[in-house]
Parts: structure tokens; C-alpha cells; sequence
């Protein structure tokens, strides 16, 4: 699943992403983060954000 196929999930849902988001999804999609640093970091936001969850 590429990025663009993610956000068109998420606006089924009417969600969407930050910048900030989008750009961890890109590094994970590169290589840069693993799955585990961005369920991590996903995790962290949501509890942050109760909409998020």
C-alpha cells in the first residue's frame, strides 16, 4: 500500500493527515523509521489527540 492509497483510506473515514504525519509515513516508506518507531510515535500522537484514536 503506497501513501496516496493511505490517505484515500483515511478520507473514507474523514481523516487526515498533518504534515507531520505524512512525512513519518514517508520515512517509513523509505526506510528511514522502522514499523515499530511509527506505531511508536503513532501511539504517542493519538494519546495526545483522543480524535486521533
Amino acid at each position: 500500500m503506497n501513501l496516496d492509497e493511505i490517505k484515500a483510506t483515511l478520507a473514507m473515514e474523514n481523516l487526515y493527515l498533518t504534515p507531520a504525519e505524512e512525512e513519518l509515513l514517508q520515512d517509513f516508506a523509505n526506510g528511514d523509521i522502522t514499523f515499530e518507531q511509527l506505531k511508536d510515535i503513532f501511539l504517542k500522537i493519538s494519546q495526545h489527540n483522543p480524535k486521533a484514536a
